[in-house]
């Protein structure tokens, strides 16, 4: 054994015996020495760069956002990346971060990137979507537009945005999905990054019963992701294949696999989804075309014209730049909303760490790539132990991290219904996605919520991943 590390260890012991008096009272340096020893890379290594612009991931779902953050909606294209596995795609906790995971930005609120059909063979009934998805007809087809112009096309010219509508506060023009087989209306909400109740508002027929869906019926919606045209494709199951992995290489669940499948291949895998056979063919839909005239306007640079600041004598939060703690009145209202709503589930908990907003009149904030409008805000994950009262944003890792707090957090922010996204790294989204599923919350919601379990490469739900989003979460607002 090394001269010093008997030493070393008894002080790790002691400080960590001794949190509550410890964190008051040992000076910051060992206390961050006793920290690391524990825990290495979980710590930030600098208050005042914890985001850096680095640029997406290998896969990331971001692919063909602007760099700049502003509207570029050409180069999102319906180019799928070049990979949608760069190691992390299943997502596990990691003892520690490294640099690389603690820092990054967030993007331009993402498209949807296409499936890749690799493995796989267009069916000779192969059919071009109508609409968001197609209903078989005896021709291969292309899609077509709906009288309302809403539905997809596959034709490669350039198409002129039509005017965003009222209902969708101007960002978006109405977009019609096309309800298929199988599908539910959080896969639905998810597939564009909105929530049930935003469907159900614009579609009243379904306050009745919003799980009662017919096969062809046309649903609107202000979509928060791009839209895409989708293609019919038959998959010949190869041995050693599972349900599982097929859906994941087609951006969806099992579930929304099976649910897809007709007649007897249908009743069996519903009944035994491990039934599964080599050289059954299963229909799959893949996305096959971008329809960036219905993607959202994108406002992330600009300015804060009535400039509100976030109050930083709170029993509740703790703000830890409040020279950067300005947002929208709507912003800043929100905020406090879900954080009250979070102390309500969970209030013996520590104080919210609430990052930066924007500066006081907005405008660039460096080392970030938005934040400059006020409708941006980061929020700290929730540890446990001596790391809970940390002002810096830790990194998630499986000694500390607070998963029943963190999932609670997350969502009191999407229930306030004034999120537009929330961007958080993909293996953090799989340990709250696990427990809220063992915790009986339903696929209706976690559908609707989580990219999660689709791949980093399928922009799905309202909390979708951005690398360098492991020791927080960004919530963007509406407005």
């Amino acid at each position: 054994m090394p001269k010093y590390a008997i030493p070393r260890l008894l002080s790790v012991i002691l400080v960590a015996g001794y949190a509550p008096i410890a964190s008051a009272e040992v000076p910051t340096s060992i206390r961050e020495q006793s920290l690391e020893a524990i825990l290495p890379g979980v710590l930030d290594d600098d208050d005042d760069d914890d985001e850096v612009d680095e640029g997406p991931a290998e896969g990331d779902d971001t692919a063909g956002a602007d760099a700049a953050e502003t509207l570029d909606r050409s180069a999102d294209d319906g180019a799928a990346p070049e990979s949608t596995d760069d190691g992390e795609e299943d997502g596990e906790l990691d003892e520690g971060a490294g640099a690389e995971d603690v820092a990054g930005e967030e993007p331009s609120l993402p498209g949807r990137a296409p499936a890749k059909s690799k493995g796989s063979k267009k069916s000779k009934k192969s059919k071009k979507s109508k609409g968001s998805r197609s209903k078989s007809s005896k021709k291969k087809a292309t899609a077509k537009k709906s009288g309302s112009g809403a539905s997809g096309t596959s034709a490669k010219t350039s198409k002129k945005r039509p005017k965003g509508a009222k209902e969708c506060d101007y960002r978006t023009p109405i977009y019609e999905h096309e309800v298929v087989k199988g599908e539910h209306l959080g896969a639905i909400a998810g597939r564009y990054g909105v929530r049930r109740s935003n469907i159900i508002d614009l579609n009243p027929g379904l306050k009745k019963n919003p799980n009662l869906l017919r096969l062809g019926q046309k649903l609107r919606i202000c979509p928060e992701i791009t839209p895409h045209s989708r293609e019919q494709i038959e998959h010949v199951v190869q041995k050693g294949e599972n349900p599982t992995a097929i859906a994941k290489r087609y951006g969806i669940t099992a579930e929304e696999l099976i649910g897809l499948q007709k007649g007897s291949l249908g009743k069996r895998l519903s009944a035994n989804a491990k039934s599964l056979r080599a050289g059954d063919s299963l229909v799959v839909f893949v996305d096959v075309e971008a329809q960036p005239e219905f993607a959202p306007v994108e406002e992330s640079g600009g300015v804060l014209r009535a400039s509100v600041k976030l109050p930083s004598d709170s029993k509740h939060y703790l703000v830890k730049r409040p020279n950067l703690a300005y947002g929208t009145a709507r912003t800043i209202k929100a905020i406090k909303a879900a954080i009250s709503r979070y102390k309500q589930r969970k209030p013996k908990g520590p104080r919210v760490h609430v990052g930066d907003i924007s500066k006081k009149g907005g405008g660039p904030l460096k080392p970030h790539r938005s934040h400059q409008k006020g409708v941006d805000v980061d929020i700290g994950l929730v540890h446990r132990g001596m790391l809970a009262g940390e002002k810096r944003f830790v990194a998630a890792n499986p000694q500390t991290l607070d998963v029943a707090r963190t999932w609670a957090l997350i969502k009191a922010f999407a229930d306030t219904k004034e999120v537009r996204a929330v961007f958080l790294d993909y293996g953090v989204q799989k340990t709250l996605y696990e427990y809220a599923r063992r915790t009986g919350v339903s696929s209706d919601t976690l559908d609707e919520l989580f990219q999660y379990p689709r791949g980093k490469g399928h922009a799905h739900g309202l909390i979708r991943h951005w690398r360098g989003h492991r020791n927080h979460f960004h919530v963007r607002f509406r407005g």
